[in-house]
């Protein structure tokens, strides 16, 4: 690697960086702009207009730069704090109260996009054949993962109903790590490392399973490390924080060596230390924490939407390899493999929910914000180089879906969230309104008595607040401010 190329490269995203800080300032503060453009819409055209300098500077050697790298140097760098960041600051108690939906939005709703993607491009491969089943499987597996950093902008502006918000912003926190995971399997497939359906289903669960387990354990590790560290002054809280900031890393790059999921490793351990670390932080070093992770995280997801500029006027795509045919019906797919994945999710977990239905309203709203981003473009590079010219057509399909989620549904978004009705209604008085409510929309009968599920969860709670909370979570003593503030 020529280290004057890579000097260049380096100091041209810094610059677009400031370029990017410089005209979104401007763009968010006029108010006619603002309605149809948001900061990831602006970045991107940032990106292409750099794509189209370099090219017209003839810079070959930047964008080949840009295009081996950006795979791994996004993997590795850029996504693990975009993840622990988003895991940290997350509404815990709404979190863990939908941790279950959440779930099943982001393994079973992610595997039921996969599926009908790749079975569907076979079906369309009767006609053009273009991509192999294993192929299939790893455009479906690398489109299914969303990226609503712009929703969810648009949400908070919105007062949107507070369980859709986090039924997204959770299925979007595990969904980059089930892609990631399904990315893997597909490619093992394709290079003959697993071979038969059984086999990649047990190497999913034990990777899924094991890389969870390693994230938890440290996650573990860690609070109990904050809880029985000496109390903080101002001299040493940098210690403490040093010490949130690093253990996730190295709960990745554990799971990586010994062969799993860093990544999935790396969300459960944030999910972990959000709920019993973080507590045992002092409130400056909260304060710290959460200021340095979101400079971070913000910078990196601007990073990455320059990259994904770059990359849609400035790589080589295997458009004449597509077709129109492939190119058309990719699209279809994604939309339908969406709308299968919400609108099936929803039913079943609609079956077991005594309130809070998830609404036709407010499926629509989940079903529209499905935009493809940063892990897609990445897994999308990676498969570029690993699945020859099939790969070389599955970047290309994956770049014209990200445009136009981009750039037509991103525009968009705001006027359609504002149809779909998501607001926040004051609630009244009794349950019984929920049930009305569902009632006249699904014409089920809904039952009173606990089902299992239920009856699980309350267990669940009740092992945390006797058994975990008490190992876990340093007990602070309340100052007469705070306990004034309590009363």
């Amino acid at each position: 690697m020529d280290v004057q190329i890579l000097c260049n490269a380096i100091l041209f995203m810094l610059t677009l960086l400031v370029i990017n800080e410089v005209l979104t300032n401007y763009w968010m503060n006029n108010r006619y702009l603002k309605n149809y453009l948001n900061n990831t819409i602006i970045t991107a055209l940032i990106g292409i207009a750099a794509g189209l300098f370099l090219l017209f500077i003839d810079k070959s050697s930047l964008l080949q730069e840009y295009r081996q790298g950006f795979s791994q140097f996004f993997l590795i760098v850029l996504l693990p704090p975009i993840l622990f960041e988003s895991s940290i600051n997350m509404e815990k108690a709404l979190f863990f109260q939908n941790f279950g939906s959440i779930v099943m939005y982001a393994v079973i709703g992610t595997l039921i996009a996969t599926f009908v993607t790749a079975f569907s491009l076979q079906l369309v491969g009767l006609l053009v054949s273009k991509l192999s089943l294993t192929s299939s499987y790893a455009f479906g597996s690398l489109i299914s993962s969303t990226d609503p950093v712009a929703v969810l902008a648009i949400f908070k502006q919105l007062d949107a109903d507070k369980h859709v918000h986090i039924l997204l912003y959770g299925e979007s926190i595990l969904n980059d790590a089930i892609s990631l995971l399904l990315y893997e399997i597909s490619q093992r497939m394709w290079n003959q490392e697993v071979v038969g359906y059984g086999e990649a289903l047990k190497l999913f669960l034990t990777m899924f399973f094991v890389s969870i387990a390693i994230g938890v354990i440290i996650g573990v590790l860690c609070a109990y490390i904050l809880k029985v560290k000496e109390e903080v002054s101002y001299e040493t809280e940098h210690i403490e924080v040093s010490v949130t900031v690093i253990i996730p890393w190295v709960c990745y790059l554990i799971s990586q060596a010994v062969g799993y999921s860093g990544i999935v490793s790396i969300v459960f351990c944030g999910i972990v230390m959000a709920k019993y670390a973080l507590p045992n932080l002092s409130d400056s070093g909260k304060e710290l924490l959460n200021k340095f992770y979101h400079i971070l995280s913000y910078n990196f997801e601007n990073l990455v939407f320059l990259f994904i500029g770059i990359g849609v006027v400035g790589y080589d795509l295997a458009w004449n390899q597509m077709g129109i045919v492939l190119a058309i019906s990719s699209i279809l797919i994604v939309i339908v493999a969406r709308f299968l994945n919400i609108t099936l999710v929803s039913f079943v977990l609609n079956r077991y929910r005594h309130d809070n239905f998830i609404k036709p309203n407010h499926q629509r709203a989940m079903w529209f914000c499905g935009l493809r981003g940063a892990m897609a473009y990445a897994l999308a590079l990676d498969a570029a180089d690993n699945f020859k010219e099939e790969g070389e057509i599955i970047l290309t399909m994956t770049v014209i879906i990200i445009a136009l989620n981009i750039f037509v549904q991103g525009s968009a978004l705001q006027y359609v969230l504002e149809k779909c009705d998501i607001q926040e209604k004051p609630k009244e008085n009794s349950s019984e309104i929920n049930v009305k409510d569902f009632q006249s929309e699904s014409g089920m009968r809904v039952v009173y008595q606990k089902g299992w599920a239920h009856r699980m969860k309350d267990c669940l709670e009740k092992c945390d607040e006797k058994v975990f909370q008490e190992f876990l979570v340093k007990k602070r003593e309340l100052t007469p401010v705070r306990q004034a503030e309590s009363h």
